[in-house]
């Protein structure tokens, strides 16, 4: 089973939510046998890319001061990205798992790989698989709740917080929204409910296999599914009922409360359609996000009779007319992305070609100097674009006057949201965000007077440029 492997446990510390234009400044990992016992530890931080405006909110979450964003002691982005990676892969292969990694951890380190010229697809591939202590948490809350305390928010309403779930269940942690202390955090999470709640560890760990969970999900068993929106969770007795010829990972899930004598003749518009809404009767489960679908019998009060259930999963099941619609209507669910305007945006594109892979390599493995050259080797025209920004942000004295110049422009158009390019937060965004903060006076203020003077300076670089 693929949870024998080692863990990596991580989390990351950003400038703000955005996944597309939002930056780690902070990585922390813990990696740890399978029986969860530490072997290792690593961490870094680094600068603020010069391109990036940070939001006021979440400089005040975690703490991080204007002049910790340009420490010239820390290493750039480029820098500490380059060595998360090769610490990975020393790990590697492992699962890597964090607290809702997939949803955010995970999609803005890939951005950080593809901005700087690595692998993308580190963490799950060449033996890697991923997990998530959240969806375990979920679970738990759901199907075994009292085997954790469940802590109420200032709205007086449950929360999977990590912040409050784990000092609600006996975890000392003064130093939330700090990387270490967060992975620290989620490690003690995951020996609790292995170890208060086995059965749901023994039936989700498995799942961090995508192959093992597309398997579990289609094999016509009746199963339970275990979602959360809004803070609520929801027990639904499904069977797996279709799977997207175009996206493998996206399956169909039937809700077995629903009597499938009413959906088994639509046709595939109206299959589409029966999977939208918060009533949906067809849920769409994502093989490598560790969905929560379980044995039925960790579950109860499925409101409808278990030979009931079993009677609709087999009528499904036999019927593979209607899975093969359901495939066509998941793979009609969502409509093509539009053509990206800015390079973050084009990071699911296509893979780079072997040549291209190699000269990566080399990139990396070469003096600065070197570097210059090698970037305009390269074939596809996003790295080649990347690659001349990190020129920039490294060595400007590398590229032509021309080529400089023009980078310059680009960036102060970036921090003050011009070209009518959507391209992340502007210095005006953030002030305005920074009027909605309340409390945290000094703080404020500190973030306040530092992103006056940078759009102060950047007005000006603007105005001498016209």
């Amino acid at each position: 089973m693929g949870y024998k492997l080692n863990f990596v446990f991580y989390d990351t510390e950003t400038t703000g939510t955005d996944t597309t234009f939002d930056q780690i400044l902070q990585f922390a990992a813990i990696k740890t046998d399978a029986d969860l016992n530490e072997l290792d530890r690593f961490e870094t931080r680094c600068r603020l890319l010069p391109h990036v405006v940070p939001a006021p909110g979440a400089l005040l979450a975690t703490r991080v001061r204007p002049d910790m964003l340009t420490d010239p002691s820390l290493p750039t982005h480029y820098e500490a990205t380059r060595s998360i990676a090769e610490k990975l892969r020393a790990w590697s292969p492992a699962i890597f798992i964090g607290y809702n990694p997939l949803a955010f951890d995970e999609p803005l380190m890939r951005q950080a790989f593809y901005q700087s010229l690595q692998p993308i697809f580190l963490t799950n591939t060449n033996g890697n698989q991923r997990g998530d202590v959240l969806r375990l948490a979920q679970a738990t809350a759901a199907l075994a709740p009292n085997a954790i305390t469940v802590p109420l928010n200032h709205k007086n309403k449950p929360t999977l917080r990590l912040d409050m779930l784990a000092p609600a269940n006996g975890f000392a942690h003064e130093n939330a929204h700090d990387a270490l202390a967060d992975v620290e955090a989620t490690i003690f999470m995951a020996r609790l409910i292995r170890d208060r709640a086995p059965a749901i560890w023994d039936s989700l760990m498995p799942l961090v296999d995508k192959s093992e969970l597309t398997a579990r999900v289609l094999s016509g068993r009746p199963l339970a599914l275990v979602e959360y929106h809004m803070g609520r969770s929801s027990i639904r007795p499904v069977v797996g009922c279709g799977q997207s010829p175009d996206n493998p990972t996206m399956l169909g899930a039937f809700d077995l409360t629903k009597d499938p004598n009413a959906f088994l003749e639509m046709d595939v518009d109206d299959l589409v359609a029966a999977m939208q809404g918060p009533d949906r009767p067809i849920r769409i489960v994502t093989s490598n996000k560790m969905p929560a679908v379980v044995d039925l019998d960790l579950a109860a009060d499925l409101a409808i009779p278990t030979d009931e259930i079993v009677r609709r999963a087999t009528q499904l099941a036999k019927d593979g007319k209607f899975t093969q619609r359901v495939g066509n209507a998941l793979a009609q669910r969502y409509p093509p992305w539009p053509p990206a305007e800015v390079v973050e945006k084009r990071m699911y594109e296509g893979f780079p070609s072997r040549a291209d892979e190699a000269r990566m390599t080399g990139f990396h493995a070469a003096p600065w100097p070197e570097r210059a050259g090698l970037v305009e080797t390269l074939e596809d025209d996003r790295l080649r674009e990347l690659g001349r920004r990190i020129l920039f942000f490294e060595r400007p004295d590398l590229l032509y006057p021309n080529r400089r110049k023009t980078f310059e422009a680009w960036l102060t158009n970036r921090l003050q949201g011009r070209d009518g390019v959507e391209a992340g937060r502007t210095l005006q965004d953030a002030l305005l965000e920074l009027d909605k903060e309340t409390g945290a006076g000094d703080a404020t203020k500190e973030i306040r007077a530092w992103l006056e003077e940078r759009s102060a300076t950047f007005r000006s670089h603007g105005s001498s440029e016209r």
